[in-house]
């Protein structure tokens, strides 16, 4: 089976999970009971940004990781062409 997800999409991923899962904890650190979520929200709210804030920097590394690999790629692409093109000299 294929992947139809473009390397920087499919290298977001892991930080895509994670963040996901931040949200739901955000959810579990609320609770059910409405009459305490204003006790809860502020506590609740600083590990969730502080938890996304903190994905930031895998996420611009595995992102990066992947444009330099697509940029090589299409670069070593255009090198092969150039040089299939290119006549022999006499």
């Amino acid at each position: 089976m294929t992947n139809p997800l473009a390397p920087a999409e499919q290298a977001a991923i892991p930080t895509a999970i994670a963040a996901l899962q931040a949200v739901q904890q955000f959810a579990v650190n609320m609770g059910a009971d409405p009459l305490q979520w204003v006790a809860k929200y502020p506590g609740s709210q600083l590990i969730l940004l502080g938890t996304l804030q903190n994905l930031v920097p895998s996420l611009l590394v595995s992102e990066g990781g992947a444009v330099q690999t697509v940029v090589n790629n299409q670069i070593n692409s255009w090198v092969g062409k150039l040089k299939a093109a290119q006549t022999p000299a006499a």
